[in-house]
């Protein structure tokens, strides 16, 4: 099984040096999931942890009203389900995955990754950064819910898109990660509506290009200024 040619830095795998890298990589054994399909599911009772070597992921929740609610999107180099390792004892799984594409990836043994956790701090460091990561991540995503109007906080979003995930082209950086426009709002904390005239107004600034489950940023650096409130018209 082939690791992505592009593993971001800021991601588990990223963060490793070579030798721990390959210690990690021997841990698992490879499986592969069709688009569609959800290497966990919310409310299992499974002790796996997932490393993503190629494709992306969805991580969504089911609300008690029947929803399903996307919470974040993880891509090669990520983990799926270490925080019911990392509690213990016989935790739920609090959320699920839903394969937006193929995905490739090492399935590791729960009391195996805690094990190699405590015999290679490396490994242990970079998942704290991790998840510092992703609470600075999403904390900055409420402040700019909270402070930003709903253009610039779209901006904000896509921008870390594309820089996480984006494939460069012709026409500009394809945001590879095929959501709807629901699954857009509830990831930047805003209506379907608003949503939809967020992009409307990135559209009409020649920042961004939308197919059906497809955004192309065709100005990145454009896009970054309008995110940073340089000449933006106001949204709610």
């Amino acid at each position: 099984m082939a690791i992505a040619a592009s593993v971001d830095h800021r991601s588990f795998l990223g963060m490793l040096d070579t030798a721990d890298r390959e210690f990690l990589l021997s841990l698992g054994e490879p499986r592969t999931f069709r688009a569609g399909a959800r290497p966990i599911v919310q409310g299992d009772h499974s002790d796996t942890v997932f490393l993503v070597i190629s494709g992306l992921v969805k991580v969504t929740v089911d609300t008690p009203e029947g929803r399903e609610v996307v919470l974040s999107l993880l891509g090669p180099g990520d983990l799926l389900g270490e925080f019911e390792i990392i509690e213990g004892g016989a935790s739920v799984r609090m959320a699920g995955n839903v394969a937006v594409q193929r995905l490739d990836c090492l399935v590791i043994a729960g009391e195996r990754f805690m094990t190699a956790l405590t015999s290679h701090p490396a490994l242990a460091l970079a998942l704290m950064r991790v998840l510092v990561g992703r609470l600075i991540s999403a904390d900055r995503r409420r402040e700019a819910s909270a402070s930003m109007d709903v253009g610039r906080s779209l901006a904000s979003y896509l921008i870390e898109l594309a820089d996480r995930y984006g494939m460069a082209g012709e026409s500009g950086i394809d945001v590879a990660f095929p959501l709807t426009q629901e699954e857009l709002a509830g990831l930047i904390s805003c209506s379907r509506d608003s949503a939809v005239r967020g992009l409307g107004t990135l559209r009409t600034r020649g920042l961004i290009r939308t197919m059906r489950r497809r955004i192309v940023v065709t100005d990145l650096d454009g896009l970054r200024r309008f995110a940073s409130g340089q000449g933006h018209a106001r949204l709610r």
